[in-house]
This record gives structure tokens, sequence and C-alpha cells, in this order.
């Protein structure tokens, strides 16, 4: 008896192999749109520093990397939007950095003009996109869902054209400042002076909204930001605190609201939204480890609040909070892969760390030395000069440099007919600057590392030795600086808060992924920006063109819903 309930069992339990192998599988629950937030300079600790509590709970129930870094250079706005939804390192996309040296008179400015990229409008970064012939993720998406509308929104017009640049069918940012008594109806703001209006390529309905004209460049909209160190250096002008008009609020809050607007108007497949108050206020006065009331004394029940880091991150949250409100109101969260993420890191000048000179508007001074173009003026052929901070200036008195620009990363491009050992020359200037731990010299496609500094930190050489030779590279091409000096942890050239660089501190950022019923995991994978675009492509069901359109960056895996 018992021997052929042993026979029965086994019979019942291969029948119900062989009747799940025939079943189908069930259908995995892929999403049809995706939304990348991108928090502008946002660190790994500020989520739980600033109860960030709409970033946190994305995090706790999605798929969150605490290891991701940039992992490239430069690590910068104007590149890293780029690389998001490229899936490209800067060398293969055509720009690697705040200037290139347009080899091949690209953007018309002459065969290899210094142009600094920031400068650049969205037909200038088709020029180079289309030279160097990719698809970006707004090209997958349109194919995937004919008819959809892929979006752009931020503050910043290099943020959002660049990201946008031969993919998107709707940018939006804020415009440069105009006059109110230029307006055909001035009455339609409650204030006289200056203003910023919304550009790029608008829709109508954000196009006739008064809502998004806000107070930009008037003597209020700096916040006292331009009456001392370190904030003076790059002050605040209205376009990133959200400010006391009611109705016309700027900062995040706009963004967020012409976010708002898309998602309420257009069958969309992509939104791409940057906020960038955090980011502005780390440079004003350092990021959020030196932030605080203990270092800076201001009143937190004023407007100045706003222009510090514990209210612009948790504000920047909350407008996080409304972009999924929409989502559910509009039926669309079940549908949408939502990545939250940063372009790149921080870190401030402790001590006298901070190289560059301590004036009202400094960084401009700081950023920039040598010659480049567009110009400001009514030629933009005509080229801008500046001789540069003074601790440039053995640097700029080997004759040899024809521009510099400096961040947390010392980048150098000399004059075009330098040879071999006068490179060597200027890079042995280099690795003398303050702070300097590391010099490359460009060597076709690669960087040949000329010194390294025996003063490094052991926390600094263990980080410089895995990552340092790595991330160089990913930015050279013909167009990119020919001497390159990495600098030293808590160092900075620009101004007081700054990024660009290869420390640990700037390429350290949040990463998460997310939508309902996605299983959780806190993976301790290093994922990079250049990761981003492959992962979306691959947890949307969307194959990746590898043969002919080959990525950098790899897919990592999203487990999701069935």
């Amino acid at each position: 008896m018992l021997k052929r309930l042993r026979v029965l069992f086994v019979a019942v339990v291969v029948l119900a192999a062989l009747l799940a192998a025939a079943a189908p599988a069930l259908a995995v629950q892929r999403p049809t749109k995706v939304m990348i937030v991108v928090m502008d300079q946002m660190q790994p600790g500020y989520a739980k520093q600033f109860n960030m509590s709409n970033v946190l709970w994305l995090q706790n129930k999605g798929v969150t990397f605490p290891n991701a870094w940039v992992g490239d250079m430069a690590s910068e706005t104007v590149v890293s939007h780029n690389v998001m939804v490229s899936g490209l390192f800067p060398k293969h996309m055509g720009w690697s950095d705040e200037a290139i040296r347009d080899v091949h008179n690209i953007l018309g400015y002459g065969t290899d003009a210094i142009v600094t990229t920031g400068d650049l409008g969205y037909a200038d970064y088709v020029k180079l996109i289309e030279n160097m012939d990719y698809p970006k993720l707004g090209d997958y998406l349109h194919e995937k869902f004919p008819g959809t509308v892929v979006a752009n929104v931020g503050q910043k017009g290099y943020q959002v054209e660049s990201m946008a640049a031969s993919s998107s069918d709707y940018w939006v940012r804020m415009g440069s400042k105009k006059n109110t008594k230029d307006l055909a109806d001035p009455s339609v703001v409650p204030w006289t002076g200056k203003y910023r209006g919304p550009s790029g390529n608008l829709p109508d309905y954000i196009k006739s909204d008064t809502r998004f004209l806000i107070s930009s460049g008037n003597a209020g909209d700096t916040y006292e930001t331009t009456l001392t160190a370190p904030s003076w250096m790059y002050p605040e002008d209205g376009r990133y605190v959200p400010g006391p008009v009611a109705d016309h609020t700027s900062g995040d809050n706009w963004v967020a609201d012409a976010a708002l607007k898309i998602m309420d108007n257009e069958d969309w497949s992509g939104l791409w939204v940057t906020f960038s108050a955090i980011d502005k206020i780390g440079h004003l006065w350092g990021g959020g480890a030196v932030d605080t009331l203990a270092n800076y004394k201001w009143d937190p029940n004023t407007i100045l609040n706003e222009v510090h880091m514990p209210w612009a991150a948790k504000n920047a949250d909350d407008q996080l909070g409304k972009l999924i409100a929409k989502l559910k109101e509009k039926g669309q969260f079940n549908d949408t892969l939502i990545v939250v993420c940063a372009d790149h890191g921080s870190t401030y000048g402790r001590g006298d760390g901070f190289k560059g000179a301590n004036e009202l508007n400094g960084g401009d001074v700081n950023w920039y030395a040598g010659s480049w173009l567009p110009g400001y003026g009514t030629d933009p052929k005509v080229p801008n000069t500046s001789a540069g901070s003074p601790a440039l200036k053995p640097l700029m008195d080997t004759g040899k440099v024809e521009f510099s620009y400096q961040s947390t990363a010392i980048e150098t491009w000399l004059k075009a007919d330098t040879s071999s050992g006068e490179m060597r020359d200027v890079a042995a200037v280099m690795e003398t600057l303050p702070g300097v731990i590391a010099t490359y010299i460009r060597n076709g496609d690669r960087y040949k590392l000329y010194s390294y500094s025996t003063t490094m930190t052991p926390d600094e050489k263990m980080w410089w030795t895995a990552t340092g030779q790595q991330i160089v590279n990913t930015m050279c091409f013909s167009g990119s600086a020919d001497i390159v000096g990495l600098l030293a942890d808590k160092t900075t050239y620009g101004v007081f808060g700054d990024h660009g660089g290869a420390q640990a501190d700037v390429q350290r950022i949040p990463m998460a992924f997310y939508m309902p019923g996605v299983k959780h995991l806190v993976s301790g994978q290093p994922m990079r920006l250049v990761d981003i675009m492959p992962t979306i492509l691959k947890t949307m069901g969307i194959p990746a063109k590898t043969l002919t359109d080959p990525m950098d960056g790899s897919a990592f895996s999203i487990k999701l819903p069935k």
C-alpha cells in the first residue's frame, strides 16, 4: 500500500511539472513610459540628511544602487545629461567637457576653434550629435511608441537642450532676461524691471501661460547672495529660488509645473525633468556638509531659508512628489518607469582648498582662462578672453595655453603648434599648481599619465588608483584637453562648491529605478550614468541596436511584476 502511494505521488508531481511546462509563461508587465528625474548635483546622503521622503520611498520600494557613480569625465551638467540618454562615454558623443576644440569646424567658428559647450544651443548640439551619428533614448521611444511625445524640462538652457537635442519633441527651459515694460501687457506680472519667460521648443499651452513669467535679475532676486563670500562668486538671480511672487514662482516649482502641464496635455512616452536648485545652492555655499546654520547665519523664518540646502533639497523632493501624484491622477503610475538620479556629485574647498579669486562673480574669472568662442558681443565669432585667476598664472605664463577650464580638475588646451616636448613642459608646470595630484597628457584616444603626487592621502590614493585612468580616458578624443590635472579631495578652483573632476565626492551619485510591483533590491553594483539608457531599454523590452549603434553602457536587470 505504501509503495503504491509513493508511485502515485511521483506520478502527480511529474504530471504537475508537465502541465507547468506546457502552460504559457506569465507576461512581464513592462512600462510604456519612462520619467527621468535628475536632481542636479545631489549627493547620495542628501535623501536621509534632508528627509527627502519621496526619494527615500522610491529607493526603499524600487531598485537602488548605493555604489552608483558618474563613471566618466567631465562630471559637468552639459556633459552628463547627454550621457544619460545616449549610453555613450563623453568621448563618443561629440563633446566631453565644458569646452572642446572643434577640430573639423562642425560648429562654424573655424577649424580648431575652442568652443565652450555650455554656451551652445539646441541646433549646435544637433550638429555635434549628427556628426557622431548615434541614436538617443527618445529615438528608441518614438520608434517603439509612434505618435507619442518625448519632452524635457529644466531651468538651464544647456542642460535641457543638450539632453533634448536630436530626439525630443518639446524642450522647455527659462529664457534670457528681458524688460517687463516690453511685455504686450505689463500688467500680467505684479512687478516691474526684469523677467524671464519660457524658452525652447514650447507647446502653446506653456508659451501662452503667464504663470511661467518670473522675476529675475532685479535687486530682490539675489536674496543677499551678492553680499559676501562664498555665495557672491556665483550669486542667485531669481532662477533657482521659488521666491515671493504668488502665481509666478520660480526654481524647481517652475520646472515641476511645466512638466505637469505636459503630462496633462500630451500622450508622452518619455519625460526628462531636471531640478537645479540643489546644484545652485551647492555652488553658493559648498553643499550639505557645510551649508548649516552653524556655518552660515540666516533666519529660517525668512525667504533666505530658500537659498540654503536644507530647504532647497526638501523642496526639490516635494516637486518630485507632485510628479508622482500627477501620474496617479492620470492613471499612468502603473505604466511608468521612474528613474531618479543626479548628473554629478560635488565637493567644496575645505580649509585652503579653494584656489580661485574670492570676489563678486568670481566664478566667471575662475572657470575660464585664455581665448574661446562663441563671443557675447554682436559678432559671436569675436572670441572672449580672460587671464583667469591668479592661481593659474604659472600655467598661463608658459605662453603655450590657448584655453583652460578649471573646476575640481584643470583641463587645458594648448596652442595648435605646440610640440610634444612643449606639451611635457606645460605638464611639468601643471603638476606644480596647488592641489594637483595627477597630471595627464593626451595621446590619441587615451591620456598618458605624466606624474602623480606622493602626498596623496591613503583614501585619495586608493580611489585614484582604482578609477583615475579609466575616468580621464572616457573624455579623451581629438577635441578634448591636451593636459589634465586631477585635484585633491576638497579642492576647487571655480567656486567654493564645485564639480567636474574625478574625486570620489564629485563622482558618487544617487540612483534608483521604480515602477509599481518591481522587486525591491539594494544592489551593490557600481552603476554609472552611461548604464542608464541600456537599462531603460532592457526594462521596457526595447531591443538595443548593439551592432549598428553600440553603446558604452551596460544593461542592469530590473525585476518587473507579472
